[in-house]
């Protein structure tokens, strides 16, 4: 039996103008991200600027030949869900899952320097260190394994997918901590969560130290136990100025950070 996956594509909504929260159809009627869910499956879990996540199962079968998954688009009530091109979405993607790669790395480097604190130090530390992680995560790709489609060799690949290990718990424990575009906590001190993000704060001043100001991990997001979907912000040196972590590596962001950055109890 296979773990639980996220099946995590990349993926454009049609018809409209509307952000993605909210469609408007022929009848003027607006739909919302409550709305669009009934819409999918009970796998279906969230939508985003130009991502679905739904639930999945890893199984060893090949592709249907009619039906969902048998043709690049499927409409689904008064809209239409299509993918990217293949060569589009493996690059989009494969940026995806290097930008979760080296995050990994990266509060690793952070936990490494906690624990050395700790141990070098002669006194505990007067509060609990979090224990937070990036979601497990990796790129599958659908082989075609032969047929009576013409044109299609065997072995060419058909779809890619970004699979994430599954965050459990309701919508209201899904948190955005901090944004990629400022480096202090988007929540206020009574929200919960507030203390990871504190924490998750410190961890950018660790990465940005052991790093020589080069790089740290933003847009901090999902459960007090498991992060998903980071972005890495880069300084211009890094890879002489090109774009190595996608849209959302705001270089300008880290030469503001000692400005931005608010000192709190994990820095000191």
């Amino acid at each position: 039996m296979f773990p639980t996956l996220l099946q995590k594509s990349s993926r454009t909504l049609h018809q409209s103008s509307q952000p993605p929260e909210v469609l408007r159809t022929s009848s003027d009627h607006h739909w919302t991200s409550s709305e669009m869910k009934g819409t999918y499956s009970e796998g279906f879990i969230g939508i985003g600027g130009f991502k679905t996540v739904n639930a999945g199962w890893l199984t060893l079968t090949a592709p249907p030949r009619t039906g969902l998954g048998s043709v690049a688009y499927h409409k689904a009530g008064p809209y239409k869900v299509s993918w990217y091109l293949l060569i589009d979405e493996l690059q989009k993607l494969f940026r995806e899952a290097n930008i979760l790669y080296w995050s990994k790395s990266l509060l690793k480097l952070t936990y490494n320097f906690v624990d050395h604190s700790i141990t070098s130090s002669p006194e505990p530390p007067p509060f609990m260190v979090p224990c937070v992680q990036l979601v497990e995560a990796s790129l599958a790709l659908c082989h075609n394994q032969g047929g009576s489609k013409p044109g299609v060799k065997t072995g060419s690949t058909q779809a890619v997918f970004l699979l994430e290990e599954l965050i459990e718990g309701s919508d209201d424990m899904f948190v955005k901590f901090i944004h990629n575009m400022d480096t202090n906590p988007l929540l206020n001190e009574l929200d919960y969560g507030y203390d990871m993000a504190e924490f998750l704060v410190f961890t950018q001043h660790v990465q940005y130290i052991k790093t020589d100001k080069l790089v740290f991990i933003s847009d901090y997001q999902g459960s007090t136990a498991l992060l998903t979907d980071p972005q890495i912000l880069t300084h211009l040196l890094v890879s002489n100025g090109c774009d190595i972590f996608g849209e959302g590596n705001i270089k300008t962001s880290i030469s503001k950070f000692e400005d931005q950055h608010a000192y709190n109890e994990y820095c000191e």
